[in-house]
């Protein structure tokens, strides 16, 4: 009788060499795994018989890491691609932010695509509050949702990792950011999951977005300095003036960069020796006007400790029993 081998496998070939060798042509589509090899049979009578054996075909994956920025976008808003570009936006509109797959654009027999999605919130002093990471595949698309159901399930029985993924994040990931302070930043790094240990380390393969948490327009902080007095306009009635200030100061925040204006207004104890040491011919009460130039030099790259400020201060000041004066003084400080 006539016997051919038999592979249950969607679009493979088997082609006879001769009566006992054959070759079979795998499409590069097929799902990676093991396929029965079974025996198929003829008799003179016409009758078909199928035998079992005791043979495996194995399909290995069939895996390149593709390039991100080809594929991945973020939505409704792409975000900025560095901290100084960063965009900002309402905690509604950060919450509703998704990672989004374009799988047409991944090419035919590059494989699946294993990505790990960090989002890291970070506090506006830079201390970092969390870290949120998520691991996720997609693969392309070839509008066959039977197909997307049958490699899930293959990747699911294959790396524990991707058990938890629905079919509907082969398409887009929503980041879920639940604790979002003012003015934090929320940076969003997609890259390949190289702990499947497919392919090489490309460190620049990697797509990152940046976005600022909108706050409130005016802030309110208190602060403490060591100021000096260079000009007093009562020269002639002196005073002993201490090395303290303490203030309550309002700060105006951009809506678009989240940086406080270098300019600021407060309202407190000035010229005492601590904050609340107000006396007869030393200290007493003042408003004030503040340039912070730690707060310009950000604009030009450079960084001082966060909480520091130091600049010159413009400051109408009301002693204990002696006449008001304004006061231009150098001040050096922290807020609190």
């Amino acid at each position: 009788m006539d016997v051919v081998p038999v592979i249950v496998m969607d679009g493979i070939s088997i082609v006879a060499l001769s009566d006992t060798t054959f070759i079979a042509i795998i499409p590069t589509i097929s799902r990676p795994g093991p396929y029965k090899i079974r025996l198929r049979a003829r008799d003179n009578q016409g009758r078909m018989f199928y035998f079992e054996s005791d043979c495996i075909l194995n399909v290995e994956e069939h895996h390149k890491i593709e390039k991100l920025e080809r594929y991945v976008s973020i939505i409704p808003d792409d975000g900025g691609k560095d901290i100084g570009s960063a965009v900002t936006l309402r905690r509604g509109q950060i919450r509703d932010l998704r990672v989004v797959f374009n799988r047409d654009s991944i090419p035919m027999g590059v494989g699946p695509q294993f990505i790990t999605i960090r989002t890291t919130v970070t506090l506006r002093d830079g201390t970092s509050e969390k870290t949120i990471e998520r691991r996720v595949l997609t693969f392309r698309n070839d509008e066959d949702p039977n197909r997307d159901l049958a490699m899930l399930r293959q990747y699911r029985n294959a790396y524990g990792e991707y058990a938890a993924i629905n079919p509907q994040e082969f398409e887009e990931v929503h980041l879920n950011i639940d604790s979002l302070p003012d003015w934090s930043v929320v940076r969003v790094t997609v890259e390949p999951d190289y702990s499947i240990k497919i392919g090489g380390y490309d460190r620049f393969n990697v797509y990152t977005r940046f976005f600022h948490v909108r706050g409130p327009s005016i802030e309110v902080g208190f602060a403490l300095g060591i100021p000096k007095v260079l000009y007093d306009t009562q020269a002639d009635d002196p005073l002993d003036y201490g090395n303290t200030s303490a203030m309550i100061r309002f700060y105006l925040v951009s809506q678009v960069t989240g940086k406080r204006f270098p300019v600021n207004l407060g309202i407190g104890t000035f010229g005492v020796n601590s904050p609340l040491d107000v006396d007869i011919g030393r200290g007493g009460f003042a408003l004030s006007l503040f340039l912070n130039l730690a707060e310009m030099t950000e604009s030009l790259g450079i960084d001082f400790m966060k909480n520091i400020s130091a600049g010159l201060e413009v400051t109408p000041f009301f002693p204990i029993q002696k006449r008001w004066r304004f006061l231009l003084n150098v001040q050096l400080g922290i807020n609190l």
